[in-house]
């Protein structure tokens, strides 16, 4: 397993040096990441849980409702950068 990061503008590798420490690395790293992933629904249960509160918030019955306002927005969004790009109103630049 190869990790590639970077930090306060300098990029490096880390690379195990035999196979012992391969799997000890990816076996910490898939530990991380599903913790990570525990920790992030855990938080956003948190979050809705407050956000039921509110009236605004869809519901239980609403939420096919929310679903389809969420496509009419990405492609509302999408549709812009097509054609801000086309027009000239947006410039795309490689990094």
């Amino acid at each position: 397993m190869e990790l590639n990061t970077s930090a306060g503008g300098n990029s490096w590798n880390i690379m195990p040096e035999n196979a012992v420490a391969g799997v000890v690395l990816a076996v910490l790293f898939l530990y991380f990441f599903v913790r990570h992933f525990i920790f992030v629904l855990m938080v956003f249960d948190m979050v809705l849980g407050w956000l039921r509160h509110f009236r605004w918030f869809p519901n239980e019955g609403k939420r096919m409702s929310a679903f389809v306002h969420w496509i009419i927005a990405l492609a509302l969004f999408l549709g812009f950068l097509v054609v801000g790009g086309a027009a000239g109103w947006l410039e795309y630049t490689p990094i």
